[in-house]
């Protein structure tokens, strides 16, 4: 779950709905300047279910019994977390075995602090008690994907994708348009770059600035899909913020709150906006 603070109420989104969203803009990669995620259904798949193991979670959603509101995705308890991950890969891994070793890899990546490069996507905070569950976690991950690679690779048609140069492209694609998502779920939307997205398969990489226009509508530069503008709604619910006496307040009040549509319009940056940069960059 995304929560959004905005005065006396929370904005909540939920983790599946992202990640429609960042399906979305995977279906939509491609143009002159950013070739084709390959193999593309597979990688769409992934873009689009990386988050499918939240699913039950979103259906009864908890608080924290420290601050008596709800968990965010950055807040889940370590144990929940590592659940909902693993039943989420094995369901992409029963449909799609590329797919899921780009969701298992995502997750191995979800705990390492170094790839926590932009704010609002941080590394899963780890306690120091659980660190060896964490290990024992990402032990399991490293082997799963070792199988999947083995298995991959018998494949003719799979195996040229299964190269380590290649995994890491996809992977690194599929990070980017997972922090695109959440720049438009976390809120409020702020000048922003996502850092050493590839742009091919031959280790050309870009950085995507993106830059408001008001309160719903953004540029971005270079523009990495094939349709512009691209007018994007999420679904969110709103709720009072305040302390919630349990899970059960809080189920009751989420489940009265009406869905409702935040809605953005994403659009190719131009020489302004590259004149923009500039000029901040002088000064």
């Amino acid at each position: 779950m995304i929560i959004q603070e905005q005065g006396e109420h929370l904005v909540l989104i939920r983790q599946t709905d992202h990640a429609v969203l960042a399906g979305h803009f995977a279906r939509e990669l491609g143009s002159e300047e950013f070739a084709l995620p390959q193999p593309q259904d597979s990688f769409i798949l992934a873009a689009t279910e990386h988050d499918n193991g939240w699913n039950e979670w979103e259906l009864l959603p908890e608080i924290d019994q420290v601050t008596f509101l709800p968990f965010s995705f950055m807040s889940i308890p370590t144990r929940d977390h590592i659940e909902l991950y693993q039943r989420g890969i094995e369901r992409v891994v029963k449909v799609d075995r590329y797919a899921g070793l780009l969701v298992s890899m995502h997750c191995l990546g979800l705990y390492d602090r170094m790839r926590a490069t932009m704010p609002g996507f941080s590394a899963k905070y780890v306690k120091a008690n659980e660190s060896q569950t964490v290990n024992d976690f990402l032990q399991t991950l490293r082997l799963q994907q070792l199988r999947l690679k083995v298995d991959l690779r018998a494949d003719p048609r799979m195996k040229d994708f299964t190269e380590e140069k290649w995994l890491e492209t996809n992977l690194l694609r599929l990070e980017a348009l997972d922090r695109l998502s959440l720049y438009f779920c976390m809120g409020p939307l702020e000048g922003a770059t996502i850092d050493a997205v590839p742009a091919d398969y031959h280790g050309n990489e870009v950085d995507w600035n993106l830059q408001p226009e008001g309160s719903s509508a953004v540029m971005l530069e270079p523009y990495p899909f094939r349709r512009d503008p691209q007018e994007i709604s999420i679904l969110a619910r709103r709720i009072p913020r305040r302390r919630y006496a349990d899970d059960a307040d809080f189920q009751k009040t989420l489940g009265q709150a009406p869905y409702f549509a935040l809605k953005y319009t994403l659009r190719a940056g131009g020489a302004d906006m590259r004149v923009q940069r500039a000029g901040i960059g002088l000064g």
